[in-house]
């Protein structure tokens, strides 16, 4: 939706609307007036005419770049309320000023009745009133259907990214791959070390329970996430052993800090997926938190064979942070190293 925003405040798309409407409501406001058009010359209708055009292209001018910087500075479908407040004493406002500008100039102007200022500014002020309403509740409606129609479209796009990363979450965990993994390595300990067994199927089974339990959240605390997060680990780790190491570095308080779920265990199960574990190159991941980020970060030493990266998961994480955050999810890769920058969610009880 940021997109989105950004480019409509660059301008509107109204040049016909203006084209037609300004020269319609200078007819209209001629032909409403107290004194009949064929009561007077043609030359003072077409003065009428080309005065009130002056006065009507001013005045929606005026208002289309109040409107513009309102909508600027009050850009999203929650801020309606606050943009259409200010817009209207910013408008009563322009009103009285230019009103009392028409009215000295109306009443030095020739015309049929002279009429005094007071009485000049009165007429003004209601047909002003009655144009920029007119004008403000187009271009008002506009802008909030547009808004709406574009965060129906966000949320149905989210709902669907949603439903690609449980997807993606779900064919990492249950597949038949993971979970022959899982069990070998159960059926070697179960003789060795019973007690170490029954621990490992408690993992076994936190590890699914989380993704029943979490996988139509939007964003969840980042200690629930790093509880399913050393679960998940201790599984992969029961396998490599020290081969794979599992850094963090976290502040104490993770309760006020949110992530999208499952992110951080998406971008782990790559690191073990494309990259080599073994003793000789055993695989080192980092989990921090900066200021306004949570950073992952391991050590590259890619697969040479077997597996074919998409990168479906990144993506996903890409445009679900982006859609929810407006903020842009970060990733650097060298030769050596590859390091992704979650954008950071603080809620509001932190603040």
């Amino acid at each position: 939706m940021a997109t989105i925003l950004k480019a409509n405040n660059k301008g509107l798309n109204d040049k016909w609307v203006r084209r037609v409407g300004i020269p319609l409501i200078a007819v209209l406001l001629v032909l409403s007036s107290d004194v009949s058009p064929t009561a007077i010359s043609p030359r003072m209708f077409a003065f009428k005419i080309i005065r009130n055009i002056f006065f009507v292209f001013c005045y929606w001018e005026s208002n289309r770049i109040i409107f513009i910087y309102m909508r600027s500075k009050y850009p999203n479908l929650k801020d309606t309320s606050k943009r259409i407040g200010m817009h209207i004493v910013i408008f009563l406002i322009y009103i009285f000023l230019s009103a009392a500008v028409f009215a000295f100039i109306n009443i030095n102007l020739p015309k049929t009745n002279p009429e005094s200022f007071l009485s000049e500014f009165k007429d003004i002020v209601l047909k002003s009133v009655l144009l920029l309403g007119l004008v403000t509740v187009i271009y008002e409606c506009a802008y909030y259907f547009g808004l709406y129609e574009t965060s129906l479209y966000e949320s149905e796009r989210l709902k669907k990214e949603s439903l690609i990363s449980q997807l993606e979450l779900l064919k990492n965990q249950i597949s038949p791959h993971f979970l022959f993994n899982s069990l070998n390595a159960l059926i070697t300990l179960v003789p060795e070390d019973p007690q170490l067994s029954v621990l490992f199927i408690q993992k076994l089974s936190n590890v699914y329970r989380h993704v029943l339990n979490f996988n139509g959240k939007d964003v969840i605390s980042l200690q629930t996430e790093k509880n399913f997060l050393d679960d998940y680990i201790f599984l992969h780790q029961m396998r490599f052993g020290d081969n794979l190491i599992v850094n963090y570095d976290l502040p104490e308080n993770l309760e006020y800090l949110q992530v999208i779920p499952f992110t951080l265990q998406m971008l782990v199960e790559n690191a073990i997926k494309h990259n080599i574990v073994s003793k000789r190159k055993p695989l080192t991941i980092d989990i921090s938190v900066t200021k306004n980020h949570i950073v992952v970060h391991n050590n590259l030493q890619k697969k040479t064979s077997g597996v074919e990266s998409t990168n479906t998961g990144l993506g996903n994480i890409i445009t679900r942070y982006e859609l929810l955050t407006n903020k842009l999810v970060d990733v650097m890769v060298t030769s050596t190293q590859f390091t992704v920058s979650l954008p950071l969610i603080i809620t509001q009880e932190k603040l």
